[in-house]
């Protein structure tokens, strides 16, 4: 599987020719740093030091910038031994999506707004659904494991990538300004709210992962 590569210093000059590789490279290091809604033609092209209408000679619209850009995130997520058992290589994939996911926080925005699949995510949904196949669940069996797993991670992704949500802000508004009710009815939700506060959602993502595959791994034996 080809790997595209990126650093933060990318830049096109007047001797190395523009392409869509160093155009997806560029609009990721950009979206990295600056957020995907701030991304346009033309800034992009300022980027690559050429005209923003030099880019469509090599890719079509923003659109297929995007799609370029999930494609490029798929494609870096590392695929696990095949000889490990696929608890263990279900295990690593969702710990290697999770990192992509992390370093480009843009990425489950995209694929929200969008719903598109280019070849990268489908070869990486292709790895997983044959992964459970190999382990001997049945098609539909492995249709409800993928299904469950891909949202399982998109929505920790999601949380993770946006922080702290309005729930969980006010939520730390009411226990600070109620805590003498709270702790009086509802101890129990007084007795864990430094955990409900301050959520990590790497941990949590973990717990839900290992639960996934114990119960995916009950049912097949």
């Amino acid at each position: 599987m080809n790997h595209l590569t990126y650093d933060a210093t990318v830049t096109t000059t007047a001797h190395t020719p523009l392409t869509r590789e160093r155009i997806i490279e560029a609009a990721i290091v950009f979206a990295d740093a600056h957020g995907v809604d701030e991304l346009s033609m033309r800034k992009l092209g300022a980027e690559l030091g050429v005209e923003a209408m030099s880019l469509y000679n090599h890719v079509a619209n923003k659109d297929d910038i995007y799609d370029g850009m999930i494609d490029h995130v798929f494609n870096e997520i590392p695929l696990p031994d095949s000889a490990l058992d696929w608890k263990e290589q279900t295990r690593r994939l969702g710990h290697g999506a999770m990192e992509q996911f992390g370093r480009h926080p843009w990425v489950v925005y995209l694929l929200m707004a969008r719903g598109n699949f280019g070849p990268g995510a489908l070869h990486f949904m292709d790895h997983v659904l044959g992964l459970l196949l190999e382990a001997g669940f049945g098609e539909e069996d492995a249709h409800h494991a993928w299904q469950m797993l891909a949202s399982h991670t998109m929505g920790y992704a999601f949380q993770s990538s946006t922080g702290a949500g309005m729930a969980e802000k006010d939520y730390a508004a009411l226990v600070e300004t109620r805590s003498a009710e709270i702790m009086r009815l509802y101890p129990n939700v007084a007795r864990l709210t430094p955990l409900l506060v301050d959520c990590a959602w790497d941990r949590e993502y973990l717990f839900g992962l290992e639960i996934i595959i114990d119960g995916l791994d009950a049912r097949l034996g």
